[in-house]
């Protein structure tokens, strides 16, 4: 199985709030033995130090990194009304993200043009970006997630397995497309 590394942001400014993403890295693991390592994070320097972290060679076999924040267009929004910018993950994870694949699990951040999200893939090395195109409802969202989670376990990590995996994201994605505008980019599209 393929691991899921998950950065999870503050969904709330009140921290009674429970809202959280790791029931359903919890109900995966429980249901398909997918493996995953969780943290919070409110900072830019907790997200620069967990993603360095996953970047490490002992954390191979979590090749899914999910980024499940509020965004917008080109941005991570943080607890502290803090941003942080694709450019800046593009440039933190430079060439360090070879068969790995990055789920943006936040609003609005992946509405760019294609060519600026290949060239994300380009600076990166992944295989794949996914993530929305406008601002969605949260629960929806979730689980709209966890069913392309589970899908990325059964397809080998390479530029010919991204294309069967895009297949079934898309077939997936079909009945949410017009309410989630959910769009994935693959490191195939790079050479076409």
């Amino acid at each position: 199985m393929k691991g899921i590394y998950c950065l999870e942001g503050i969904w709330d400014e009140d921290l009674r709030e429970k809202s959280s993403v790791k029931p359903i890295l919890e109900l995966l693991h429980c249901n398909r033995y997918i493996d995953h390592i969780y943290h919070s994070c409110a900072t830019k320097e907790e997200i620069e130090f967990f993603v360095n972290k996953w970047t490490q060679r002992k954390y191979h076999k979590y090749p899914i990194l999910y980024l499940a924040f509020h965004g917008e267009k080109n941005f991570l929004l943080l607890g502290n009304k803090e941003t942080y910018s694709l450019d800046d993950l593009a440039e933190l994870l430079a060439g360090k993200c070879g068969n790995s694949i990055i789920i943006f699990g936040s609003c609005s951040t992946l509405a760019l043009r294609k060519n600026y999200l290949k060239k994300f893939l380009d600076k990166t090395g992944s295989l794949a970006i996914g993530g929305y195109q406008k601002d969605v409802a949260w629960l929806p969202s979730v689980a709209f997630e966890m069913l392309i989670l589970s899908e990325m376990q059964d397809n080998e990590y390479t530029k010919r397995g991204i294309s069967s995996l895009e297949k079934k994201v898309n077939a997936i994605a079909r009945k949410f497309r017009d309410e989630l505008q959910f769009r994935m980019v693959t490191a195939k599209e790079l050479t076409a």
